[in-house]
């Protein structure tokens, strides 16, 4: 019921839509009983039945109420001819049917238009929600469970909870007029058709349990299988590399399977529920028929009482059925609720502070800082640094020293276990994560572009920015020339992930993203190593021309591209080993001298040996 209430907050803005779809649904369940009541006044018209005959007695109520309606109906298909009554009887026949099925077509699409809004909204809110939650978290979930959080949890949820709301209104409405027709005919005939009822709740309440249990299997078989999809499409240069195209093949096919085997079981138990329910149904208005024709035979009972009776409890059967069969149809989608709820009750563990970050003006503080992405393994210790405005720092180290963590937390990824980062004295925390972040321009190793166009990838998650600002941060960035080669120049389509543009060009128009958002500190995370020498230069020359007079935090690849920068820090271990200008750490002799070292040796290897030298250094050296 907690997950019922729950959902409905999402039906209250369309409140008024669900009230006309509650009308429209009374209508017909109305309507579904009318056309049953229908059949007495056809048979006595038809077979000319005696009024001598008594119907059986019901309560006094009941048989006044029906008197008063089948007296109400005679006189409006009754005409002077019989001739004429079948004249009146066929066209009330179909105007009845018209009306109810006009009512349930306009029903049935705003019904429809409903369901899409409202799973509009659940996608909207879950993916806003998950958008609060930091980076870790995405990092902690499989990619694949996220995603069929958003598609196939919200298609079960809405898919099958959402139609119970209406099952709600119209099957009760009907099953309420039918039964007391039912009644107002015979209640001893009634009371027995009914006696079926108590094995279908004791069914329904046996195999509560099993739907439940395969539901849940489907769910989790589900993110299992759209997790190895994504996974496979998004490293499908690797698996083809690697011949690897059976192993996921038999891997999805497993996951497919153990979702067939829960659908299966869950549907086997599903379609018992209902099934039985009608055996049990149809036994009772065996005994009925059987009951009711010696009733006829004794002349006590009508025989169009009887044959409408016998119409009605056949026609109570279907919103019974529905009835009975919505704890099979909606666990699946409670399950899926609960899941998605469970997303939306997650709190983020960064917070939003209660401050706009102005513009940055005098340094960006590490204090005392110390981080771990587990209890026991920290990867920064203690690190204390500067970074004052206008100055270019590089981060140098070993692979695992903790470099992209510090930017992680600088640009506020994650907060520290201990210590403070701080913009001009300030606890990063006490300022807003949008506005904060708006201060940074970063450019990665991994450069992720959009399925868009050049412009729109340059001006990605920039507020009004103009096609000029576009086209200027372009020239910095040393784009202009290829993207005006384009066929369609920037408004060209790039491709997924950029996939129609080469390396350099990516990550230009990265650098040009970077830029146009008019940051107040530039981030190079290893922009270049990824690049061959020719796009690496290129590259190169382009974060040159943009690092004029700006704040600039590198991570760089080759030592030699960050010699001007005004101070290297070196990591090791998740500390800071040494400080200092170029040449001041090379007197040092220490670690970052024996890394240019190296790297000036490998420089001097002849051009034959080249490759080989290079694959060993990527593989033993990352700073």
């Amino acid at each position: 019921m907690k997950t019922f209430l729950r959902l409905f907050r999402f039906v209250r803005p369309y409140s008024a839509r669900f009230a006309l779809l509650i009308l429209l649904n009374i209508i017909l369940g109305a309507f579904g009983a009318l056309t049953m009541a229908i059949i007495k006044p056809v048979m006595s018209i038809l077979f000319e039945e005696s009024s001598a005959v008594p119907a059986l007695s019901a309560p006094v109520g009941l048989n006044s109420l029906r008197d008063a309606f089948f007296s109400g109906m005679n006189s409006l298909l009754i005409g002077t001819t019989p001739s004429a009554t079948l004249r009146h009887l066929s066209i009330f026949i179909v105007s009845v049917f018209l009306v109810k099925n006009v009512t349930k077509y306009i029903g049935g699409v705003a019904f429809f238009t409903m369901c899409e809004m409202i799973a509009r909204d659940m996608r909207t809110t879950v993916f806003e929600r998950m958008m609060k939650h930091p980076l870790g978290y995405f990092h902690a979930n499989k990619t694949g469970e996220l995603i069929s959080l958003v598609t196939n949890e919200i298609n079960a949820m809405h898919g099958s909870i959402v139609p119970f709301f209406m099952q709600l209104v119209r099957s009760p409405v009907e099953i309420i007029l039918l039964l007391t027709l039912l009644l107002s005919l015979s209640v001893k005939l009634t009371l027995i058709a009914m006696s079926t009822s108590v094995v279908t709740l004791v069914i329904i309440r046996f195999s509560r349990t099993y739907l439940r249990r395969y539901a849940t299997r489907m769910a989790d078989s589900t993110a299992g299988y759209v997790t190895t999809l994504q996974e496979t499409i998004s490293a499908v240069r690797i698996v083809k590399a690697f011949s690897a195209e059976s192993v996921m093949s038999n891997r999805f096919l497993q996951q497919a399977s153990t979702y067939m085997r829960s659908a299966v079981k869950l549907s086997r138990i599903h379609e018992a529920i209902p099934t039985l329910n009608e055996v049990f149904a149809i036994s009772a208005l065996s005994v009925v028929l059987f009951l009711g024709g010696h009733e006829v035979f004794a002349g006590t009972m009508r025989g169009s009482d009887l044959m409408t009776f016998l119409f009605a409890l056949f026609a109570i059967m279907a919103p019974t059925v529905s009835l009975v069969s919505i704890p099979g149809q909606i666990q699946r989608g409670v399950v899926a609720a609960e899941r998605v709820f469970a997303l939306m009750d997650s709190d983020p563990t960064l917070k939003d502070g209660p401050l706009t970050c102005p513009p940055f003006t005098s340094s960006c503080e590490f204090d005392a800082v110390s981080f771990a992405y587990t209890a026991d393994r920290p990867v920064l210790d203690n690190i204390s640094l500067i970074l004052p405005k206008g100055s270019k720092v590089a981060l140098v180290g070993s692979s695992g020293s903790g470099k992209s963590t510090l930017i992680d937390l600088l640009v506020r990824f994650y907060d520290p276990a201990h210590g403070a980062v701080r913009m001009d004295g300030v606890d990063v925390r006490e300022y807003t994560m949008q506005s904060y972040r708006r201060r940074f321009g970063i450019v990665s190793q991994d450069t992720v572009l959009f399925h868009d166009t050049v412009a729109n990838n340059i001006a990605f998650g920039a507020e009004n920015v103009s096609r000029e600002s576009i086209v200027a941060a372009a020239r910095i960035a040393n784009a202009d020339e290829f993207i005006s080669a384009l066929p369609q120049g920037y408004d060209t389509l790039v491709g997924d992930r950029g996939v129609l543009l080469s390396g350099g060009q990516r990550q230009r128009i990265a650098i040009a993203r970077a830029l146009a958002q008019n940051p107040d500190i530039l981030i190079f995370d290893e922009a270049t190593s990824a690049l061959d020498s020719a796009s690496e230069s290129i590259v190169q020359n382009a974060i040159n021309e943009v690092l004029r007079d700006r704040t600039a935090i590198i991570i760089a690849h080759r030592l030699s591209t960050i010699v001007s920068c005004d101070r290297i820090v070196v990591l090791d271990h998740g500390r800071i080993a040494e400080q200092g200008s170029h040449e001041e750490l090379l007197r040092l002799g220490g670690i970052y001298a024996n890394l240019y070292s190296l790297q000036y040796h490998q420089q001097e290897v002849p051009a034959t040996a080249k490759p080989d030298h290079e694959t060993s250094h990527h593989s033993t050296v990352s700073t």
